[in-house]
C-alpha cells in the first residue's frame, strides 16, 4: 500500500523553540498595565509576573510532562491558580486575554527549521496529506496562530493539539484523531517527530510507520533497543517517504 499522508510533530520537528525573554518581558508590561487598570489595585512588576506566571506555569506542564501523564493539562488553570498565588483574581475574559499576550509574545521564539518550508512544499507537490499531531497544552486556536505568523498553516491539511483532546501523545486517540482528518489508513501514513515515546512507539501502537529526526533533539533508539530510521535533520524526510512508499 502506497503512502498518502505524513503526520507531523510540531515542536523540535518542524520548529525549534527558544523562550523569548524580551518579548515576554514587553507582553507581561502590558498584562501589569491592564491588571492595574481592571483591578485598581498595585500589581507586581512585569520580571515578577514573569517569575509568578509565566514560569511558574512552564514548570507545571514540565513536571506533568516528565511525569509520564497523557492527560493534557488545563491551561486556564494553571494561569489562574498561579495568579490566585500572588493574590490575583481575574474573570474569565481578562485571564484568557493574559493567556493570549503570552502566546503572541512566544511567536518570537518559534524558529522554524531552515528545511521546513522547502520539505513541505515537496511533501504537498507530490499529493500528500500532512496533518501536525502535536502535545501543546495552550489553546488550539493560538497555536494555529502560530502556524499562520510563520505562513505555515495553509500546508495542513489538519491540525491535531492534545489541548483540543485532553490527552497527549503516547495515547492512541491522538493518532486515530489524526487518521481521521486526513483520511487515511494507519499504514498509507508516516509519522516523524524527535521523541521516541510520542513520535515513535506510540505512532507504532496503531500501525503508522514512525521516523525519528534528530535536527533539535537526539534521543538514541539503540539505548532502548528500538529499530527506527533516524533523520538527520527534516530535509531527509521526502526521501525516506519516498522509500517508504
Amino acid at each position: 500500500m502506497s503512502i498518502r499522508a505524513v503526520l507531523l510533530d510540531y515542536g523540535h520537528t518542524l520548529v525549534d523553540l527558544q523562550r523569548p525573554e524580551s518579548h515576554l518581558l514587553e507582553a507581561y508590561h502590558a498584562i501589569n498595565h491592564r491588571l492595574e487598570t481592571e483591578l485598581e489595585r498595585e500589581i507586581p512588576q512585569a520580571a515578577d509576573l514573569i517569575e509568578g506566571v509565566s514560569i511558574r506555569v512552564d514548570d507545571a506542564i514540565t513536571e506533568s510532562y516528565q511525569g509520564g501523564a497523557e492527560q493534557e493539562v488545563d491551561i486556564a488553570e494553571l494561569y489562574r491558580d498561579a495568579l490566585g498565588v500572588m493574590g490575583l483574581n481575574v474573570e474569565p475574559e481578562l485571564l484568557e486575554w493574559v493567556i493570549d499576550q503570552e502566546q503572541v509574545a512566544w511567536f518570537n521564539g518559534v524558529l522554524p527549521s531552515p528545511h521546513t518550508r522547502h520539505v513541505l512544499e515537496t511533501l504537498k507537490a507530490r499529493g500528500l496529506r500532512l496533518c501536525i499531531v502535536s502535545n501543546a497544552a495552550f489553546p488550539p486556536r493560538s497555536m494555529r496562530d502560530q502556524l499562520r505568523h510563520h505562513d505555515l498553516f495553509d500546508f495542513f491539511d489538519a491540525t491535531v493539539y492534545s489541548s483540543e483532546l485532553g490527552l497527549r501523545k503516547p495515547n492512541v486517540a491522538i493518532y486515530e484523531e489524526a487518521l481521521r482528518l486526513v483520511d487515511v489508513a494507519p499504514e498509507e501514513a508516516v509519522f516523524v517527530g524527535d521523541r521516541l515515546r510520542e513520535d515513535v512507539m506510540g505512532p507504532r501502537k496503531v500501525g503508522l510507520h514512525p521516523l525519528l529526526t534528530h535536527e533539535f533533539r537526539q534521543e538514541h533508539p539503540r539505548f532502548w533497543g528500538i529499530d527506527v530510521e533516524v533523520l538527520p535533520d527534516l530535509e531527509a524526510l521526502p526521501a525516506a517517504v519516498e522509500r517508504l512508499g
